[in-house]
C-alpha cells in the first residue's frame, strides 16, 4: 500500500492559475494523495474553482478560512494534514507528473527523511532550470545539509521538497513575514537524519509581473536579512556552519544597505539602515573568521567596520554585490 502524502496548497487570488496547479496534482502517477486546498479568503473566483475540484476527486479537500496570509494558511493546512509526508505547493506553480513518485523512491531506497528535486523557473514563454539545485543527485547527512543550506547548495524554499511528517510535525510558519520559508527551511533540516537530492526537474515556478518575489525593494524584503540573522544565532551549536552563516550574514547586511540606498527614501530608509545596523553590529566575528575569507571579502569587511555607509556607497557606485 502506498503511503499517504498530504498536498498543502495555499491559494489566494490565482483564479487564472489555479486549475493548472490542481491538474498538475490529481494527475500525479502516485495516487496516494490527501490535497489540501485552503482557501485564504481569496476575493476573486478561487472558492468556488475549490468547491469544484473537491466535488470532482474525492482526495481533496477545501478549508475557507478568512485572509491571513501565505503562512497562516499553510499552517492551517498543516492542523488538518494526515499523511505520513507533506509537502507544499504554491498555486500558480505546477508539478512534472511523476514528481512524488521520484521523490518517494529517492526518500526510501536512501533511507532518507527530506528529498529535494530540481525546479525550473518559467513565465509560461521562457524558461531557466535552476542552476543550483538539483544537477546531480546528493545525498547528505543533517549537518552537511545545515552547511548546504547556508551555503545556498540547497534552496531555502519548502516547495520543491518531499518531507516526512515527522520533520515538519508542530513546525509552524511564522505568519506576517516575508521569505516565511527561510524562517522553517533550515530547523526541518535539523530534525533530518539524511537528506537527498536529485537531478529530475520537478516544480514548475511561475513567475508572475505582478509577484510578490517580482517586486522593486520595499522594506518588507528586510524579513529575509531577519530570517538568516535568527538562523546564524540557532546554528551557533555548529561551529563550522556557524562560520559560514556569520560570513554570508555580514554580506548579506551590505547587500540590504545597498538595495536600500537605491530604493527607498525617507523613514523607510531610515529605518532599514537602523536595522541593519544593529545586525551588522551584532555579528561576532573573530580573526579566526577574517583568515578564511578571500582577498576580495577582506577588503570590504575592513572598510565597512570604518563605515557600512561608506562601504555601501563605494559597492553601489562600481555595481558590487547587486544587480
Amino acid at each position: 500500500m502506498e503511503e499517504l502524502i498530504s498536498v498543502i496548497v495555499p491559494i489566494y487570488k490565482v483564479e487564472d492559475y489555479l486549475d493548472r496547479c490542481i491538474q498538475s496534482l490529481v494527475n500525479q502517477t502516485y495516487k496516494n494523495l490527501e490535497i489540501i486546498l485552503v482557501d485564504d479568503g481569496s476575493p476573486d473566483d478561487c472558492p468556488r474553482i475549490c468547491d469544484e475540484w473537491e466535488k470532482r476527486d474525492q482526495r481533496i479537500k477545501v478549508i475557507h478560512k478568512e485572509n491571513g496570509g501565505l503562512s497562516d494558511a499553510r499552517n492551517a493546512g498543516m492542523k488538518v494534514m494526515v499523511g505520513a509526508y507533506v509537502s507544499y505547493i504554491d498555486s500558480d506553480d505546477w508539478i512534472a507528473q511523476d514528481m512524488y513518485q521520484k521523490m518517494i523512491n529517492a526518500i526510501k531506497k536512501n533511507n532518507a527523511d527530506i528529498c529535494e528535486c530540481a525546479f525550473e523557473r518559467t513565465s509560461g514563454i521562457e524558461k531557466k532550470e535552476d542552476k543550483e539545485c538539483g544537477n546531480k543527485e546528493s545525498i547528505m547527512d543533517m549537518q552537511n545539509a545545515l552547511m548546504a543550506v547556508v551555503e545556498e547548495k540547497i534552496q531555502p524554499v519548502v516547495w520543491n521538497k518531499l518531507y516526512k511528517r515527522k520533520v515538519v510535525e508542530n513546525l509552524w510558519f511564522k505568519v506576517g513575514k516575508y521569505n516565511e520559508d527561510e524562517f522553517f527551511t533550515y530547523k526541518a533540516i535539523e530534525r533530518a537524519n539524511k537528506i537527498i537530492q536529485i537531478s529530475d526537474i520537478g516544480y514548475y515556478y511561475f513567475f508572475r509581473e505582478d509577484s510578490i518575489i517580482n517586486e522593486t525593494y520595499t522594506i518588507r524584503r528586510l524579513d529575509g536579512l531577519e530570517a538568516r540573522y535568527e538562523r546564524m544565532k540557532y546554528l551557533g551549536k555548529y561551529p563550522e556552519i556557524y562560520r559560514v552563516a556569520k560570513r554570508q550574514l555580514i554580506f548579506m547586511c551590505m547587500y540590504h544597505y545597498q538595495k536600500g540606498m537605491r530604493y527607498l527614501s525617507g523613514k523607510e530608509l531610515e529605518d532599514l539602515k537602523k536595522r541593519v545596523k544593529e545586525i551588522y553590529r551584532d555579528i561576532p566575528i573573530d580573526k579566526t573568521d577574517i583568515r578564511k575569507y578571500s582577498c576580495k571579502e577582506k577588503v570590504w569587511y575592513y572598510i565597512s567596520k570604518i563605515s557600512l555607509e561608506f562601504t555601501c556607497k563605494l559597492r553601489n557606485r562600481f555595481g558590487y554585490g547587486v544587480e
